[in-house]
């Protein structure tokens, strides 16, 4: 709901029909800023706006990491378009990657200050780089428009090592699960969990979802 790509973007998926979450950091009786309190009405039709804060808190400057958090972990993915080296975005890219999600930064010139955050993030591998809304697509799996993902039909007669074996009996038992969480379940360091899966993948047994997730095929 802030100013800038924040209130673009809601803007945008309420002019194409598509539903659209505000996440604000004071409590409910509110919306700061004000000049967007028109919008914030049209975005209850379709969306919402939530808040973890009590009606009558403020919108200090101390609580808007806080509210970084929530919008982190509800998405698949956090997207920056512009940010500089500190700042709520950087804050929030760096949640996103603690939880396991997917973070996409759009590059900006060398010497510009307000994309040396995007820079930086894709430079130390911590975000995707990214040009186009079809680049975030195709990079998170996700069908375009009119675009049917073909099934993937199962061999029934795979033949797994012992390390394949014990992974797909915890996605049996489990479903969906992070990577960080297999590589807890089977008590393995992460770089060896995601080779058993890259293999399991190549096999056709397992497919990979967004937020570092994977499941049975």
């Amino acid at each position: 709901m802030a100013y800038g790509i924040d209130i673009a973007a809601h803007r945008a998926c309420l002019k194409n029909k598509v539903t659209t979450v505000g996440v604000v950091a004071h409590g409910l009786d509110r919306i700061y800023p004000d000049a967007h309190t028109f919008t914030a009405k049209k975005m209850l039709n379709d969306g919402a706006i939530m808040s973890e804060f009590l009606t009558g808190n403020k919108p200090d400057k101390e609580i808007f990491p806080k509210r970084n958090r929530v919008v982190a972990g509800m998405c698949d993915a956090t997207i920056v378009i512009e940010t500089g080296v500190k700042g709520g975005s950087m804050i929030t890219a760096k949640l996103a990657n603690d939880y396991n999600r997917d973070v996409f930064a759009m590059p900006g010139k060398p010497n510009d200050d307000k994309a040396a955050g995007c820079n930086f993030m894709i430079k130390t591998n911590r975000a995707h780089l990214f040009e186009t809304a079809k680049d975030v697509a195709e990079i998170m799996g996700w069908p375009t428009l009119g675009e049917k993902k073909p099934l993937t039909q199962t061999s029934m007669f795979i033949e797994y090592t012992e390390e394949e074996k014990k992974l797909t009996e915890v996605l049996r038992a489990k479903g969906k699960m992070m990577v960080d969480l297999i590589s807890l379940e089977l008590a393995q360091p992460v770089s060896k969990v995601s080779v058993t899966l890259l293999n399991l993948e190549f096999k056709g047994a397992v497919r990979s979802l967004p937020g570092k997730m994977y499941e049975l095929v």
